[in-house]
């Protein structure tokens, strides 16, 4: 039976943010019925801000929004001795989800390939979502009243695509595809470059994969 993963090559990811920007192209303002409620924008705020002895300044704000993939580093070293990696997070639809226990009326669940959705209706409400994932990939929507994340652009899976941030990587830093399949590019580079998921001490079986790490 299907299982959809995704590998991530730390070592490759130039930083450059494409994949968090393709994410917000497709589901911003984009409702998709029966999988995902319209991710809120992100807005920007210029403010007056007065630092002693430099004058008036404008300050920027930012307010509201969703990085359903989610931007982190990982720095290894002290100066001039350092080594960095990028390194990206979407939701880890995991085989043991807890965000699925914490919910209620099967607001959140898994497909049989694997893919962990949440009701965009359901969902309403259920304050304790957020809370419930240890990776802390579970937004709130004030707005609308819904916890939300990444859906591994489930909408566009089932029509056969990669999810947005694949294709948008330029450089090729992301994998997606079948990993009950021994012989699948994701399955093989899984093996190949030992990937591993990220706290796989939380017990809840994620099934995005990370190569490249600094060790």
């Amino acid at each position: 039976m299907t299982k959809y993963g995704m590998l991530i090559q730390a070592d490759k990811c130039i930083g450059c943010s494409t994949c968090t920007i393709a994410c917000k192209d497709e589901f911003v303002g984009n409702a998709y019925a029966g999988y995902s409620g319209a991710q809120p924008a992100t807005t920007y705020g210029v403010t007056p801000s007065t630092w002693p002895n430099q004058g008036s300044t404008l300050q920027m704000t930012v307010e509201n929004g969703q990085n359903w993939i989610n931007f982190g580093e990982q720095v290894n070293g002290t100066f001039p001795n350092v080594k960095a990696r990028f390194v990206y997070e979407p939701c880890m639809q995991c085989d043991n989800p807890p965000c699925v226990a914490a919910s209620t009326n099967s607001a959140v669940y898994a497909r049989p390939d694997g893919i962990v959705l949440i009701d965009p209706t359901l969902s309403t409400n259920q304050t304790q979502l957020p809370a419930s994932c240890p990776y802390g990939r579970i937004y709130w929507n004030d707005a609308s009243s819904i916890a939300q994340k990444c859906t591994f652009c489930a909408h566009l899976v089932d029509q056969g695509k990669n999810p947005k941030c694949v294709d948008a990587c330029p450089v090729t830093a992301i994998i997606f595809g079948d990993l009950s399949v021994a012989t699948s590019t994701i399955s093989k580079s899984i093996v190949s470059l030992n990937a591993q998921p990220l706290h796989p001490e939380y017990g809840t079986k994620p099934k995005v994969y990370y190569s490249g790490l600094i060790q």
